[in-house]
């Protein structure tokens, strides 16, 4: 949301950064939505993407530093949630 925001509030509305903003923001709440089965492939998929929309946000001269900065804070929590969810090995079995 704070993408969007910064977006809107710019001295010119930038649609194609609104549009990029707005479709993260919409995999993120599905993966909220089904949270209960996200896996860590789901997790990185949307990483993925993530990372793509800031490379793009990065190289649009339009875009708010500000909508950077909040793929970047979504990508960070996603990469914590990874590492919640992601199986831990056992420790080596000792003789």
């Amino acid at each position: 949301m704070a993408g969007m925001r910064a977006i809107e509030r710019g001295a010119t509305r930038n649609e194609e950064a609104l549009k990029l903003i707005r479709a993260c923001l919409d995999l993120v709440e599905q993966l909220v939505r089904v949270s209960e089965n996200v896996k860590a492939p789901d997790i990185e998929t949307t990483l993925n993407v993530l990372n793509r929309a800031g490379a793009e946000l990065d190289a649009d001269e339009g875009s708010p530093p500000a909508a950077t900065a909040a793929i970047r804070n979504a990508m960070a929590r996603l990469e914590s949630v990874r590492s919640e969810i992601a199986p831990t090995k056992p420790p080596p079995l000792t003789r």
